[in-house]
């Protein structure tokens, strides 16, 4: 076989689901221009002046990277009405016979958005290893 040895970085998250997981180009082996964010303004600081545009920025670096994907749409259930009175353990137990979540689509750099924090961290650690190899 022709080519790099590790062309892809495959993420699993057993402790968020059943074959939850993540597939990557290996950000080592990328040009910088394919993980180098689009600029966006910063202040005196360096800090941005709008963090929702830095934000959306990067995720847009994740839909580029990010090749398949299994993950679930952590919004996509729709909850019932939940009154003052409810009881949280039955309604734990309703939710989750309620069947399960519905996955997220397409790649794009919405549904990036829509990640769970764990999932983003994971990415964003792999992207940062090549810009700090430590």
């Amino acid at each position: 076989m022709s080519g790099y040895t590790n062309p892809y970085v495959l993420l699993q998250f057993p402790d968020l689901g059943d074959d939850v997981s993540v597939l990557m180009r290996n950000p080592q082996l990328l040009p910088p221009g394919d993980i180098t964010p689009e600029d966006v303004a910063v202040d005196a600081s360096g800090q941005p002046t709008d963090p929702r545009a830095a934000q959306e920025a990067m995720y847009r670096v994740f839909a580029r990277v990010i090749v398949a994907w299994k993950v679930y749409d952590p919004n996509g259930t729709k909850l019932p009405e939940v009154g003052p009175d409810a009881d949280p353990v039955a309604l734990y137990e309703q939710l989750r016979e309620s069947g399960g979540q519905p996955r997220l689509g397409d790649i794009t750099a919405e549904n990036v958005a829509r990640l769970p924090m764990r999932i983003t961290n994971r990415i964003m650690e792999e992207i940062s290893r090549v810009a700090d190899p430590q």
